[in-house]
């Protein structure tokens, strides 16, 4: 009778793979997750955003919650904070971490 234990160490090295991806996956969304926040965190009156929908404002003010942003000249709305996406930089470019 022949032991073989090759096919049981292939199942432990696609098992250890398997736990490495899943926790790079999480790793990456908690670090997503801080950028996010702490760029939530550093906005102030005058930046330039753009939210999560495409909408593009200048801040005009802060709460813990909202934020009001300026669309045009008599135009202003009041989005959650976690709704936004990024601050916005000229040329359609975003950042999503604080600088």
């Amino acid at each position: 009778m022949v032991h073989t234990t090759h096919g049981t160490s292939v199942y432990w090295i696609f098992f250890v793979l398997l736990i490495a991806m899943t926790g790079w996956m999480f790793w990456q969304q908690s670090r997503q997750q801080k950028n996010r926040r702490q760029l939530q965190q550093s906005i102030s009156r005058g930046d330039e955003v753009v939210t999560v929908g495409g909408i593009i404002g200048t801040v005009e003010a802060v709460t813990d919650e909202e934020v009001t942003l300026r669309l045009g000249s008599d135009v202003q709305i009041r989005v959650l904070r976690k709704a936004i996406g990024g601050k916005y930089q000229p040329g359609g470019s975003t950042t999503t971490s604080p600088k």
